[in-house]
């Protein structure tokens, strides 16, 4: 269910290559610890054996400066990390422009987006060979790992938009994300931001069954090995859910109004839960 058409994507795209074992796929809420621990890099760092990592900073408006920050900060962690590349990409022609990214990219056992604006990243990389390049490393062990925009882009619909406005239909925009999760939509500083509203709506609309709010300095990380993730960091993660709905008018009422919707699903998981995606609920320890 959350890997499916990553496969189609690359047949397309012709970027296959011998099967293996996926990698780990993480999603952090952004603002994450850069000055003490560093307990969520850190752990993105060393689900696998690392030796060389590559950072996208394309979503952000600092993005050489952005890039250099997080290369510097895996490179003095001391966990095996010896190699660091800046993707400083702009715009699809610079994606295209560049062949050494796709070097770069296939040399990394860490793919790493930054936050930002996810709208400009996906914008800049979709339907490019370096995405090809990405989706293959992944498929073939590499951990990709995105933060706040970085990790709203990992959805298929992904969302932007509406943040002060969600309860007013029509408030929330929704682009086609990297697909990384196919069924579910991920939201970044969640409860900092109050937004829930914001996958409300979403859910209310129908644009997608599931949605994961992340809080900052909070994630998950999605197993390579079932359809379970597990919640790391320092706050919470919501898991919502649309299939037991009772009730929405938002189909009837007019763009800019108020709606209501009834029976959504909530669930508030601490670090440390593991979360089944394939039957949404808890894994119980």
């Amino acid at each position: 269910m959350i890997f499916e058409g990553l496969l189609e994507k690359l047949t397309q795209q012709q970027q296959v290559t011998s099967s293996s074992e996926r990698g780990f796929l993480v999603c952090i809420g952004g603002n994450e610890d850069k000055r003490d621990a560093k307990k969520i890099l850190r752990t993105v760092a060393t689900l696998r054996t690392t030796t060389c990592v590559s950072v996208i900073p394309t979503a952000s408006m600092y993005g050489r400066e952005l890039g250099e920050e997080y290369v510097d900060l895996f490179l003095k962690m001391n966990v095996g990390i010896t190699k660091g590349y800046v993707i400083d990409a702009r715009t699809k022609e610079d994606v295209m422009a560049k062949p050494e990214y796709i070097a770069h990219l296939a040399e990394s056992d860490l793919i790493f987006f930054t936050g930002g604006d996810q709208v400009r990243l996906v914008e800049a990389f979709k339907n490019t060979t370096a995405m090809s390049m990405i989706y293959d490393r992944f498929l073939h062990g590499a951990t990709i790992a995105g933060t706040s925009a970085g990790a709203a882009a990992a959805s298929h619909a992904m969302i932007y938009d509406g943040d002060d406005e969600a309860f007013l239909r029509g408030a929330v925009q929704h682009t086609e994300g990297f697909g990384f999760l196919q069924t579910i939509t991920i939201d970044t500083h969640f409860l900092q931001r109050n937004r829930i509203p914001r996958l409300v709506q979403f859910l209310a609309q129908h644009g997608s069954e599931y949605a994961i709010g992340l809080d900052e300095d909070t994630g998950i990380i999605v197993s390579p090995h079932d359809s379970t993730c597990t919640v790391f960091g320092s706050a919470m993660v919501t898991f919502m859910q649309s299939k037991g709905m009772k009730y929405t008018d938002y189909d009837t009422v007019r763009n800019g109004t108020l709606y209501s919707v009834d029976g959504l699903g909530m669930s508030f998981c601490a670090a440390g839960t593991k979360f089944d995606l394939a039957s949404w609920q808890i894994v119980a320890q």
